[in-house]
């Protein structure tokens, strides 16, 4: 089936002010207690809408100007779950702009909304016909008057239309006919790899958000004319990989690591290539006055040795993936520590520090498992005092005593 949306269902598609007013007296409820009272309302599908308020909590967070429309329809949590946050596809849209750009992997629409404020007109393709018919409905909600909601093969359907855009977007299934999750490009649909040329030739530019899990170096290799890898780092994980593919571009792609704040602005940013990776001067040192943890968006980018090149610190061990400096360099990307302590990896000297037997552990290089050392160390969990297990450069064992700045 290959039809452009209208709006023609758009009537049919949105509750009815009553089912409204339960969505909103509601909202905060535990689902599971209101689907047992269920029989107390009449003429109300309760299962319904109870799914609909527990997406719409998954949402206040993750997408909040969404959430914040009443009339707006979600679909059922785990998409939600699995659906960009306004935080990154507000980053994406900063990203690429023009004439026309054709979202290849519709869903939800997130992305296609955000995307879509930076272009004349944007091109939504999606298969399943109610996930179309929803995202139609609640563009119009958002006044996004330049999308055009397309029920079909996206591939199929750009060259029936023929059409030509400045960038394509896509942003694969990552679950399986038995709806597991898969991260290689090949298992993805569609497999843009393997589509990679017939879209070059719809557009110059193809952008492409994977899973964080994602072998990099594997992909770009596999995708070639990749110009860019941007490693999307929020609050305490790396999210996603956007790959910035040129039909003409033939040279060393550039590694963009990116830490954002829900407004989907750069926190932290470091860029480099490979070769400045392998050539980078490394320096190790015992803990100095500072420590620092990189956020995972930088480890997964692979800054190991750059870290130091980029922001004058040493690091501890090269497997440890810990930094230190005797100055404090408030910018790193990650997570600053001021260092209080240095001690053995034993239960009476790390008591003589921790007074209350209180602390956050961490651990980096260290033979033993977190659960196992706060048995061993009699450690509970949380307060001010932050444990780093590791090993340093001489194969030393030992424990920083830090607290967070």
């Amino acid at each position: 089936m290959s039809q452009v949306l209208t709006n023609k269902n758009s009537s049919e598609t949105g509750f009815s002010e009553a089912e409204l007013a339960f969505i909103q007296k509601y909202k905060d409820d535990d689902v599971t207690k209101l689907i047992l009272k269920g029989t107390q309302f009449k003429d109300i599908d309760v299962k319904k809408l109870a799914a609909q308020i527990l997406s719409r909590q998954k949402a206040s967070k993750k997408l909040p100007e969404w959430a914040a429309i009443e009339k707006l329809i979600f679909p059922p949590s785990l998409s939600v779950e699995q659906s960009s946050s306004e935080a990154t596809a507000k980053y994406k849209s900063s990203l690429i702009q023009g004439k026309m750009l054709i979202d290849i992997t519709g869903g939800m629409g997130v992305d296609t909304y955000y995307l879509s404020k930076n272009f004349d007109k944007t091109h939504y393709f999606e298969q399943q016909e109610e996930v179309a018919i929803t995202a139609e409905y609640n563009f119009g909600l958002l006044s996004a008057k330049n999308i055009e909601v397309h029920n079909a093969d996206s591939i199929e359907g750009i060259q029936k239309n023929n059409m030509y855009a400045d960038w394509i977007y896509a942003d694969p299934a990552r679950r399986d006919a038995n709806k597991q999750k898969v991260v290689l490009l090949s298992d993805c649909a569609p497999d843009v790899k393997f589509h990679l040329s017939e879209l070059f030739k719809h557009a110059p530019n193809v952008l492409l958000k994977t899973s964080p899990l994602l072998d990099i170096d594997l992909a770009a290799q596999e995708l070639k004319s990749v110009r860019e890898v941007h490693v999307i780092g929020y609050e305490q994980e790396c999210k996603e990989l956007l790959f910035n593919i040129n039909k003409d571009f033939d040279d060393d792609f550039a590694i963009k690591a990116r830490v954002i704040n829900p407004a989907g602005e750069i926190i932290h940013e470091l860029d480099f290539t490979r070769n400045q990776e392998r050539e980078a001067i490394i320096e190790f040192n015992e803990p100095l006055s500072y420590l620092y943890e990189p956020h995972p968006a930088i480890l997964k980018a692979g800054a190991f040795k750059y870290l130091c090149t980029a922001f004058d610190v040493k690091k501890l061990a090269p497997h440890s993936h810990l930094y230190t400096s005797e100055k404090l360099v408030s910018n790193f990307p990650g997570r600053t520590f001021e260092v209080t302590a240095i001690c053995k990896p034993d239960a009476k000297e790390i008591g003589q520090f921790v007074p209350d037997n209180k602390a956050n552990l961490t651990i980096r290089n260290f033979p033993a498992k977190i659960d196992d050392l706060r048995k061993k160390w009699r450690l509970k969990e949380g307060g001010d005092i932050y444990l780093f297990a590791t090993t340093l450069f001489n194969q030393k064992k030992t424990v920083v005593v830090t607290k967070k700045l």
